[in-house]
């Protein structure tokens, strides 16, 4: 326990945590407070309160009251802690359908949503094989060049996904991989046609993705769904079987996420309907 006290005493960062300390002295009853009354509560110099209540203000975390100069907890903490909220309902309402799909096809099952131009896993079932793939829960990854990435950019606005590529870079993992802007346009264009996508051994060698995308109750894509696959390659017909137990799923959980959407909603998409199919599993039944 002392060393890791220690440990903490040597790294912690005395600014943080004040800031930390300055959101947390507002309360419902006292929602508004002015630089005096923080300064007050935490035992700080006045000045040094005005310090960081600028900081947090321009970041959006504090609002300031131009009429009297109190300030207030700005909308940034409900947009994170809507992000929470919805990653943890996410999760629980998809978790059921994720499973099924493990069981349907043996493969690994990731749940991924965007952030930042990266995708982050926020779920995962190990499949049947005995090879492990990195992918870990928390973990992120490049979204130009994996199936989950690309089902979730292809939804984006053209501008997002420009800046995303002009910012992050489109880095070549593998021959195989997009890095051209127009190409990934192109590609992400095909994705919405299709209502799936695909990496065929774009992020890395020999593992081969399929993802659908998931909505809500606004229509909005939060999420995506993928089952990852370790094969030489895959064909025309496996990937189309493969994508419709994918879009299943993920037509799935957006219902459960209070999604409705006409003619879809019955599961009859191109991509849904090839569920029926056989084609190679990755250690489970066959599809």
């Amino acid at each position: 326990m002392r060393q890791r006290r220690a440990k903490y005493e040597y790294y912690r960062v005395v600014a943080v945590e004040r800031a930390l300390e300055l959101l947390r002295v507002f309360a419902q009853d006292r929602a508004e407070l002015t630089l005096a009354q923080m300064a007050e509560r935490m035992g700080l110099h006045k000045s040094t309160v005005h310090r960081l209540a600028l900081t947090l203000e321009k970041a959006g975390f504090l609002r300031r009251n131009p009429t009297n100069g109190a300030y207030s907890l700005g909308l940034k903490l409900l947009e994170l802690g809507a992000v929470v909220l919805n990653s943890l309902e996410l999760r629980t309402q998809a978790r059921p359908h994720l499973e099924r799909l493990r069981r349907d096809t043996g493969c690994t099952v990731h749940l991924g949503i965007l952030d930042a131009g990266e995708v982050v896993y926020i779920d995962k079932i190990e499949g049947d094989t005995p090879v492990r793939i990195y992918s870990q829960v928390g973990r992120r990854a490049p979204a130009h060049c994996t199936g989950l990435g690309k089902a979730l950019l292809a939804f984006q606005p053209a501008s997002s996904v420009r800046e995303m590529a002009a910012t992050r870079g489109l880095k070549r993992y593998t021959p195989e991989t997009i890095v051209s802007v127009s190409d990934l346009m192109s590609e992400l264009e095909r994705v919405r046609e299709r209502g799936y996508a695909v990496d065929m051994a774009e992020h890395e060698p020999l593992v081969h993705c399929v993802s659908a995308p998931v909505r809500d109750h606004n229509s909005e894509v939060i999420a995506a769904v993928s089952i990852t696959l370790i094969v030489p390659s895959l064909s025309a017909a496996e990937v189309e079987r493969y994508a419709g137990a994918v879009v299943a799923t993920a037509l799935a959980i957006s219902r459960d996420m209070g999604w409705v959407s006409g003619a879809e909603t019955t599961g009859d998409t191109p991509a849904a309907g090839a569920a029926r199919g056989g084609g190679r599993s990755c250690g489970g039944p066959s599809l």
